[in-house]
């Protein structure tokens, strides 16, 4: 019953929280280079499905193993693992001084690319 309220009227918090998640999606395409992400993009597209599927099957196969059903325990713990923080990333890559160069950029592209697909 209160998730459902939630989910009908949002409260400040929400608000604040999606406020936060567009922020930070503006902030990382204003360090992202497409001339660099068309070269590493291959490789970055790999690693970023590897990077979802497995935190996505481990947390699940474990949750199982643990004795908890496969929905909406499972897969909700597996699904909670898949993203990154691209905007950790982007914070440590830019204090070290290497956001502009090639693998720079290939771990950027890798986790927009895992948080698009994890989103799905």
């Amino acid at each position: 019953e209160v998730s459902h309220e939630c989910g009908l009227t949002p409260d400040a918090f929400t608000l604040i929280g999606h406020a936060g998640v567009a922020l930070m999606i503006f902030e990382s395409g204003m360090h992202f280079d497409f001339e660099k992400a068309q070269v590493v993009g291959p490789k970055a597209c790999a690693v970023a499905v590897l990077g979802t599927i497995l935190p996505l099957l481990t947390g699940t196969i474990l949750m199982m193993i643990y004795g908890y059903p496969l929905l909406p325990d499972a897969l909700s713990v597996g699904t909670a693992l898949a993203p990154t923080s691209v905007g950790i990333a982007l914070r440590l890559l830019g204090e070290a001084g290497v956001l502009q160069q090639d693998f720079g950029q290939a771990i950027i592209t890798a986790a927009f690319v895992d948080d698009i697909l994890s989103l799905v």
